[in-house]
């Protein structure tokens, strides 16, 4: 479902908003996903912003953004809002990654070209996807943690 998403800094007001608006099309409970990116050596920046940066930004101008940085890390931020129409829960996960130097693979994605997360072990995002390896279960299996405690959490509502 396509749901116009609210701008801002706090990932957290993104999803829920996403949520709620995705509940009041449905009128079912829901679960949705939102993902930022923080980069420490630039403060955080690009959070929430990412998908308008990657239409603005070519990877080699991700490359010169970073060119500077010695702290090279860089965080994939996983939100899940579940919301019920009375009530929305947050659950939040970073997946750890580094900025690459030159940009690698060729899925059109400018970010996916100049990050490498450390379950890849090396590989930048974008050879992940050229070699149909974004699905693999033991890859997935390290970056889950946001699902597995809405998992938890849904169980123990449940019962």
């Amino acid at each position: 479902m396509d749901i116009d998403e609210i701008q801002g800094e706090d990932p957290h007001k993104i999803v829920t908003r996403k949520a709620e608006d995705a509940f009041k099309v449905l009128q079912k409970p829901v679960l949705v996903t939102d993902d930022s990116w923080a980069i420490p050596g630039l403060r955080g920046f690009p959070g929430a912003y990412m998908k308008s940066m990657s239409h603005w930004l070519t990877a080699e101008d991700f490359i010169r953004l970073t060119s500077h940085l010695d702290d090279r890390r860089i965080f994939v931020q996983q939100h899940l809002a579940f919301h019920d129409g009375t009530e929305t829960v947050v659950f939040d996960h970073d997946i750890p990654g580094q900025l690459l130097r030159e940009p690698r693979g060729f899925v059109e994605e400018p970010v996916f070209r100049v990050v490498s997360l450390d379950v890849d072990h090396g590989l930048s995002l974008a050879e992940i996807y050229d070699a149909g390896k974004e699905h693999e279960p033991n890859r997935l299996r390290q970056s889950q943690h946001a699902w597995r405690a809405f998992a938890a959490w849904y169980q123990r509502r449940a019962a």
